[in-house]
Order: structure tokens, then sequence, then C-alpha cells
């Protein structure tokens, strides 16, 4: 037993020998963090940590606020933890500061997170407590947002100038478009993949989740990095031309802020040169919608295996969109988000007016239980009234739900006509026209590169010329030109290209376009 104990303590002193011997483990605390929900009072963060036993973290109005909270990561290894926070002042900017803390009090280095609450329920912001009904702009053109197909990306200065101001043959500058709708319908990551969808379709492509929602809105507010590919428009040879690409950017475009800001600084620079505009030029926000399943075509077949969970939580809460009231609270997240952007921008020329249906169709009667149109949008109207902002919607040419557009609490729709496209008569232009009259509706031009003989060469452009120019004709024939209000669809970049263009039938065609816009009746008497 003797010589037991004795070789039992020379293992232990050989142990703790080498123990002493042994370098120690140097710590390097990291932690990041992302807000993931804001609400009047409260914010929520996911916070992800390595080699950090605990996170110490202040949130004040100040830049700096102190470490007054730890929140303990139970290990050293990799960890993704939520932090939520309450007792804060609706509407206010706040900063979170953060530092994970190793084993051994290492230090890692301070992370700050800027954040605003939201204002709180029944709030309105400035320019909707002035409004005593939803304004329906004269015109408006629509201005495609960040999918990486789109070329160019960027919405520069000069981009917006030929959206914003018309100079004419005499050189006399006018204000052209009094509001902008930001749209886009998908997000395609990789040229020619399926990407993710913002509005329901029959394609096997992924709904966008929550994370894609936010791209919006950091495209047209906050700025950041996002995907881009080269890719142009034509051959010269095609009826509609065609796509090309080469490869994705890399690095891809990072903006400092968002596209908005450029939009606001043209504004200004053209209000300096012709006086300010009549009115802030309206900002129409396309609402992307809250689609059932994580992929609508794959799952409708088996729609036990469906995914509906897909989409992301709302203050801690994650959202089951089989629920028609989780997808009510994704389109509130998304409207009360965009609603607080342009109460902290502040701009001096642009104020928000209201959202866009995206989808161009709403049957109530087909597959109307993965839908439910009917409950959805008029549940997002009434939100939207209670806060002084319209619902906007253009649905293609004779779409399900057009007859009832009011029904869905529209403030205004505007058919589409489709006679651009239209190669086999199936949309004639005189029921089109008999119908926007006869349901008070508004009118939607519709024009793509294929019109401009600068990009898509002289044949393909005095085709769609031709058509383009019937429906300036129709709508004076029909009287809805002066009494209802237009839309404008010009593709991607179609409008810019055509008003820069050297050809002079582009030139006599973009001249006839604003003059078109410029000189409505409707927009006199406003």
């Amino acid at each position: 037993m003797k010589l037991l104990r004795g070789i039992a303590v020379f293992v232990l002193v050989l142990l703790a020998s080498c123990e002493q011997d042994k370098p120690d483990t140097v710590y390097k605390p990291a932690v990041r963090a992302e807000l993931t929900a804001t609400g009047s009072g409260r914010a929520s963060f996911s916070i992800s940590t390595v080699e950090a036993a605990y996170v110490r973290y202040g949130c004040g109005t100040d830049e700096a606020p102190e470490f007054d909270s730890r929140l303990e990561t139970g290990t050293l290894l990799p960890a993704s933890l939520t932090l939520e926070i309450n007792g804060l002042q609706a509407g206010t900017d706040y900063h979170l500061r953060l530092q994970g803390i190793g084993p051994g009090g290492e230090e890692g280095s301070v992370v700050t997170l800027v954040f605003r609450t939201t204002d709180a329920p029944g709030t309105l912001y400035p320019w909707e407590k002035t409004r005593t009904g939803i304004p329906i702009p004269a015109d408006m053109t629509l201005i495609p947002g960040p999918s990486s197909h789109r070329s160019p990306l960027a919405w520069d200065k000069e981009r917006w100038s030929t959206h914003v101001s018309y100079t004419d043959e005499a050189g006399a500058e006018h204000w052209l478009f009094d509001s902008f709708l930001l749209i886009e319908g998908q997000q395609t990551d990789v040229y020619g993949s399926s990407g993710y969808t913002y509005v329901l379709t029959e394609s096997s492509v992924p709904s966008a989740p929550k994370e894609l929602w936010q791209q919006l809105l950091d495209f047209w507010f906050y700025g950041g990095t996002f995907q881009w590919q080269e890719s142009y428009w034509g051959n010269g040879i095609d009826s509609f031309g065609r796509w090309y690409t080469g490869r994705m950017v890399s690095p891809p475009p990072s903006f400092s802020d968002g596209q908005l800001a450029a939009l606001d600084a043209c504004i200004r620079e053209t209000a300096a040169r012709i006086g300010t505009p009549p009115h802030k030029r309206y900002i129409i926000m396309g609402l992307p919608e809250p689609i059932y399943f994580q992929n609508y075509i794959a799952s409708i077949s088996n729609p036990s295996s469906g995914n509906t969970r897909y989409w992301g939580s709302i203050g801690g809460e994650e959202m089951d969109f089989s629920k028609l009231d989780d997808r009510i609270r994704a389109c509130k997240w998304f409207i009360d988000a965009t609603r607080a952007a342009f109460a902290r921008k502040n701009y001096d020329y642009i104020e928000l007016l209201g959202f866009y249906i995206l989808p161009e169709v709403l049957s109530t009667t087909w597959r109307p239980q993965y839908k439910k149109y009917d409950e959805l949008w008029p549940a997002i109207a009434e939100y939207l009234h209670g806060c002084n902002e319209g619902l906007f919607w253009i649905p293609y040419n004779m779409a399900d739900g057009y007859k009832k557009w009011k029904d869905f609490g529209i403030d205004m729709a505007y058919m589409q006509p489709n006679y651009y496209w239209d190669e086999e008569g199936k949309n004639p232009m005189s029921p089109t026209f008999s119908e926007i009259n006869r349901l008070g509706m508004g009118l939607e031009l519709e024009f793509e590169y294929s019109m401009v003989e600068g990009v898509n060469g002289a044949s393909s452009a005095q085709k769609y010329r031709a058509r383009f120019d019937e429906y300036l004709q129709w709508a004076k024939s029909s009287g809805v030109y002066g009494t209802r209000p237009l839309a404008l669809y010009s593709g991607t970049d179609a409008m810019h290209q055509l008003a820069v263009s050297n050809a002079q039938g582009d030139k006599e065609m973009y001249h006839k376009l604003c003059r078109f816009i410029c000189n409505s009746p409707l927009r006199a008497n406003r």
C-alpha cells in the first residue's frame, strides 16, 4: 500500500510539473450583433460570440453608453444568443455597445450598433398628420430595385435626373414625374438562377425571407453591399432584344447611403434652377407579398410537406405564414420600417405616399386558401389608412380582381394595356380603355429597351414606337388623358436611355412622351 501511495504522489507531482510547463491559453473573445426586430419600447438582437465567457453591454441614447449589463454565453465555443431590451422610448435613436469577455478577463473589440425604435401605435409622422385624405398623383414612374441582374444597379443623380425633369426643344426645363414607385419582384443572386421572389409566382422559386425584405429597405434608405452582375440588353435583331451577361462583379458594389438620397439631392439641384416643385415628390414603396410557402409551386402538390415558417421572426416570435395574422404582421413590419426610415432620413424634397401591391392578379377563387387576398389586402389597407398612407395596384390586362379593386381598400389602380407586347391580338385597346373609364382606373403606359433605337436598333424601335404612340392616341381619344392618373413602366433603364439617345427617332419620341406627361390637364388642375 505504501508503494502504491508513493507512485500516486509521484504521478501527481509529475502532472503538476507538466501543467506548469504548459503555456497559458490566449483567448480572443469576439462578438457580433444584428438587430432582428424593433417596437415602440423594445428591441431584439441576435448575438454571436466566439471564446467569450460572457458579453457585457450597455444601451442608451448617447453614442457610448456604459457597460451596465452582461449576457452569459455558457461556452467558449461559437454561440448564438438572443438579447431583448425593454423599457425604451418610442421613436428614439439608440446605441447598443457590446464587448466579449474571455474566461480570464480578456477583452475583445467593442462593437456598436445604432437602431431606432418605432413610433408608438397610432402615432402619425409629421407628413401624415397634415393629410385629410390620400393624395392621388397625376403621374408616376416605376423605378426598379436591387435585383443583381439590373443594369445599371445604382440610381445616381444623373440617372434620376431624366425622371425628375425634362428640358424641351426650346431649352426650357420642366418638372417631370411627380411620383416614383419603387418596385422589385425578384432577387437573382446569379444570372439564370432561380434566386428569390417577392411576389407569388407560378414558377418554382423560393419566397424571399425577411432578410431579403430588409435588403430592399437597405438599398433605398441605408446603403450596403449588393451582389451585381455585368449584363446588357439587345443585339438589334430580336424583337424584344436579349439579355447578355458576363460574370458576377467582384468585389460587389457598396453604397454608403440609400438610393433615395441621390433622388433628394437631384430634386434639390433642379429646384435651384427652376424653382421649388408644387409639392414634395411622392414615393410609393412596393410591398413584398407574404407568400404562404417557402416554395409555393413545389409545395401545393404536397401541402403537408411545405414550409410555412421560413420568413423569420418579429419580436422574437417566429412567423408562420399558414396563419393570416402572421402574414399581416410581416407586412406591417415592412410598412412601419419604411415609415420610420422616412422619418429618420427627413428628406427635403420627397415624401412617402403609400405602398404598392406587387401581385398583378388578385384572384379570390384560384387556390384561395393559400392567398386570402380578400382578407389580407383589406386588413393592410385599413392599417395604412390609419396612418394616412395609401395603397396602390397595377393589374395586368383584365387580371382577376380588377373589377373589384376598391373592395380591397385600394386607393388607385392602374390598368396595364399589355398591347405593347401583343403579337396575337389578345389585348385590343378598345375594351381596355372602356374598362378604365367605367371603373375609374388609371392608365399604365408601357415600353422598354425594344423601343430605344440607341440600344436595340432601328427596326425594333420603329415597330414599338408605333405601338407606344397608339397608347398616347387612345388615351386622348377615349377621354382618359387629363381625367385619369398615369403610370409609366419603362423596364430597367429604358426611360433614361431614351432621354440620352442621339438617335433622331428616340429624341422625337422622348419629347412627345414628356410633353404628354407635363401637359396633362389633370396635372394642370393640381
